[in-house]
């Protein structure tokens, strides 16, 4: 899942830029793999979705979502003009809709990430079908999940809080049962985008992508409906609506699954998506996608130097949930 209006954008941002981080340094690894140096930013609300903050040389702020989903960072036109930065077409070519930039002198919290590399395109949300009005974007762009590459990320929703370390020297051991983070494309052509096993509903395994602007808890795709037993609770008449997702969609919304991870039991009688006989989406390896509305009951961990996954529990009395974008 993707925020589509302008999917076929940064797919052209993948095709030319398939390493982002090709053109600045990390920071110098002066921690030893014990003993990863970790800060302590919050979790920020923009409009129901994940984000939290970054500051640049220039002394301006960003406010940039968590998309777990995309593999390119991404600026809009309207933030990074202000910047000052330099704003360079893709392989030379004057008409594409996506640019690159990098910005000097990124940190999160005290962190420093680098002269940062975005792509650069307009974030306007363009509607899926004719009449829907959807909110404007609600950051300034996003942090994908190739920003924290050989990083170790914790998404608190909980409390709020997200947590990251430094660039690791060796993968860190997962403190119980986890699952392999795995790069897939969208289709066979389409952007990657990251996926991972180990989440059941109702006691049958589901290979699913990761996308944390993704509101709602659990997609499942039409090809793993049958193989899933989920015929019947796929005919749910009962839509919602999810502005942020491929230009606005209503998605069909069944109540009563078991959702789990690993031997975690993530809640029953939770929510489950459908897409409708109106939504033609495209062909995946992997059987739905996970969003925040299940990612939520728990701590999400991917430690991105080992390529793992795994959610924890924990650690005190949560904090009620970021409110959710409007419905209807």
């Amino acid at each position: 899942m993707k925020l589509l209006a302008f999917w076929v954008a940064l797919s052209l941002g993948v095709a030319a830029q398939t390493d982002p981080s090709r053109d600045f340094k990390l920071p110098p690894e002066q921690n030893t793999p014990q003993q990863p140096r970790v800060i302590e930013v919050p979790l920020l609300d923009c409009s129901g979705l994940p984000c939290l903050e970054m500051s640049t040389a220039s002394g301006k702020t960003l406010r940039l979502l968590i998309d777990t989903a995309e593999a390119n960072s991404y600026l809009d036109i309207k933030a990074a003009q202000p910047l000052g930065a330099n704003l360079q077409a893709l392989n030379g070519d004057t008409v594409s809709q996506v640019q690159q930039t990098v910005v000097p002198g990124a940190k999160i919290g005290d962190l420093a990430m680098g002269d940062f590399p975005f792509m650069v395109l307009d974030t306007t949300p363009q509607p899926n079908q004719p009449g829907d009005k959807l909110p404007p974007f609600p950051a300034d762009g996003a942090l994908t999940y190739r920003a924290f590459q050989n990083r170790l990320l914790r998404i608190d929703y909980g409390h709020h809080v997200v947590r990251l370390s430094e660039p690791l020297d060796s993968a860190q051991t997962c403190p119980q049962t986890c699952s392999d983070l795995v790069v897939k494309r969208i289709g066979s052509y389409g952007p990657a985008t990251l996926t991972t096993g180990g989440f059941s509903v109702n006691g049958q395994p589901v290979e699913a992508q990761i996308d944390t602007l993704f509101t709602g808890t659990l997609l499942i795709y039409p090809a793993s409906i049958e193989k899933l037993g989920l015929k019947k609770l796929a005919k749910a008449k009962h839509k919602e609506f999810f502005p942020f997702t491929q230009g606005g969609v209503r998605l069909a919304q069944a109540e009563g699954a078991t959702e789990s991870f690993q031997d975690l039991q993530l809640g029953q009688g939770l929510p489950l998506y459908f897409f409708t006989a109106d939504d033609h989406p495209n062909a995946v390896s992997f059987d739905g996608t996970v969003g925040s509305g299940l990612l939520n009951h728990a701590t999400a961990v991917f430690d991105f130097k080992g390529m793992h996954f795994w959610l924890e529990t924990g650690g005190g009395a949560p904090k009620a949930a970021p409110p959710r974008p409007p419905q209807r």
